[in-house]
């Protein structure tokens, strides 16, 4: 054919193992390394009999290179049923289809699967929970179009009157790791339809792996939460709705000329005691409010402020009376020891949680929570964890690359996943050619080599270990320098030798 650049000749060849996401192979090789792989096939609960079925490697490994590959819906499966060179990497035979896979989530028992992704989800990160770390508990709302079970009309803000599901979640604060996920109808979307789900989590990790305190928004302030925190010794930090008696003492503390202090960041912070009606004690809680900003604002611009804070009582518009004590004040409850953690600490420590919400937005807009929805709830609640279970270990995996900062999917994925990789076989010996078209693909593969070369030498000496044991020495390597030269669990001696060297 001729073409404004000269005469080319074009031909077909769909029988070649080549594949868009050359880089996965790296991937794998991180999977492989931390038996995370062998040992989710392990504890499989899915199975099939006679030399027809599917096979519970192919089945998992099919949906897994679907999430990796950012899709939300099952008819995307079939964009990866082409690519000839990934499966193997995974120990598959071949890639299922999207009824395959469909009809597969519907045929693991409920109770069974999710113990068993459950499992892998603590396994993930049970070794890191050994050090000091914070519980972030938060709910998202998931909208449904067609006919699922549990899609009922509940608190959906943007888009009210649309059925939906509740995907109560918990997370591990500062590392953006998910520790579970509880799937509900769309009216379970208030915070104590996922406290069964929070202390099935917690009673499933020994006492020593529980977290410093218990972290969660204005939908866990209340009797219910901080009662069961109080009776099993977890201290709990909660934000607080202005009910009357909350503007009571707002009004209080107004009239009572009381001293704020700088707590930071343009923060200042007061503590008062304070029981409501439907409390059995009463409680420390803490007022958070914004330092009055009297800087001259253009006719566009806006300062920061949080508009869905109600006014402290009686102070008017913080623009037309910049008193000291204008602005909008945020009101926190909590159970902590008040020397260890004093007022000034707890309004940043509050402020962190709203990471949260990041990660809710990675989860459902760049790996398929928003999607992979079924008639049947038991499916979905399978998928979301599942989900859950690929997001940890990509998070991990790019955090081999970076330590100090967490790359999004939406940037990670198109530098450590694609690339144009081709196979080819000579002498009994494999060979992956990839080729990265980055812009700054140079740097990209003397880190990938980088990268690659520390898996290979991690593997090859703890290659007898555990896989506890080897899984909790990549962590120590990936968290080193969140860690602080702290090392995670009992590891085996050669441990020292293989990180040093």
């Amino acid at each position: 054919m001729d073409t404004p650049g000269g005469r080319y000749y074009a031909e077909f060849d769909v029988d070649a193992p080549v594949t868009r996401e050359g880089q996965l192979i790296f991937f794998a090789q991180f999977l492989h390394t931390g038996g995370r792989w062998a040992r989710l096939l392990e504890q499989c609960p899915l199975h099939y009999e006679g030399n027809r079925g599917s096979g519970a490697a192919n089945v998992v490994g099919t949906a897994a290179l679907s999430i990796l590959c950012g899709h939300w819906r099952y008819a995307h499966i079939n964009a990866v049923r082409g690519d000839r060179l990934n499966p193997p990497l995974f120990g598959m035979t071949h890639v299922v289809s999207e009824d395959v896979v469909r009809r597969a989530m519907k045929r693991i028992q409920e109770s069974e699967g999710l113990a068993w992704l459950g499992g892998q989800l603590r396994q993930c990160v049970e070794p890191v929970l050994s050090i000091p770390w914070i519980l972030d508990i938060d709910v998202t709302v998931k909208p449904l179009y067609g006919h699922q079970q549990g899609a009922q009309i509940g608190h959906n803000p943007q888009k009210p009157g649309r059925p939906s599901h509740a995907y109560h979640s918990y997370f591990m604060a500062n590392t953006r790791l998910c520790l579970g996920v509880d799937v509900q109808g769309g009216k379970a979307s208030a915070g104590r339809h996922g406290q069964p789900g929070l202390w099935s989590l917690l009673e499933a990790l020994p006492r020593t792996h529980w977290p410093a305190f218990v972290r969660g928004d204005c939908g866990y302030g209340n009797e219910v939460l901080l009662s069961e925190c109080e009776a099993r010794g977890l201290p709990g930090f909660f934000k607080l709705r202005h009910s009357p008696k909350v503007k009571e003492l707002l009004a209080r503390m107004q009239r009572c000329g009381a001293v704020w202090q700088k707590a930071g960041d343009g923060w200042e912070v007061i503590q008062a005691r304070l029981r409501l009606s439907g409390w059995s004690r009463e409680r420390r809680v803490v007022l958070v409010r914004e330092t009055p900003a009297l800087a001259p604002v253009g006719e566009h611009a806006r300062r920061r402020r949080d508009t869905l804070q109600p006014v402290l009582p009686g102070s008017g518009d913080w623009k037309e009376n910049p008193a000291p004590w204008a602005g909008r004040i945020a009101v926190l409850v909590t159970t902590l020891d008040e020397v260890a953690y004093p007022a000034i600490a707890l309004a940043r420590l509050y402020r962190e949680r709203a990471d949260a919400e990041n990660i809710y937005d990675e989860l459902k807009n760049q790996w398929g929570w928003g999607g992979f929805t079924t008639q049947r709830l038991a499916p979905s609640r399978l998928m979301a964890n599942l989900i859950a279970l690929v997001y940890n270990w990509w998070h991990l995996y790019a955090r081999l690359y970076d330590g100090d900062h967490h790359r999004e999917a939406i940037t990670s994925r198109p530098t450590l996943l694609n690339g144009v990789a081709r196979l080819t076989r000579s002498g009994g010996q494999r060979t992956v050619k990839v080729s990265i078209q980055h812009e700054q693909s140079d740097r990209l593969i003397t880190a990938i080599t980088q990268v690659s070369n520390t898996l290979r030498r991690f593997h090859s000496i703890a290659e007898q270990w555990s896989i506890i044991q080897r899984w909790t020495l990549l962590l120590t390597h990936i968290f080193r320098r969140w860690l602080g030269g702290k090392w995670l669990g009992q590891l085996p001696p050669q441990a020292q030798l293989l990180l040093s060297g």
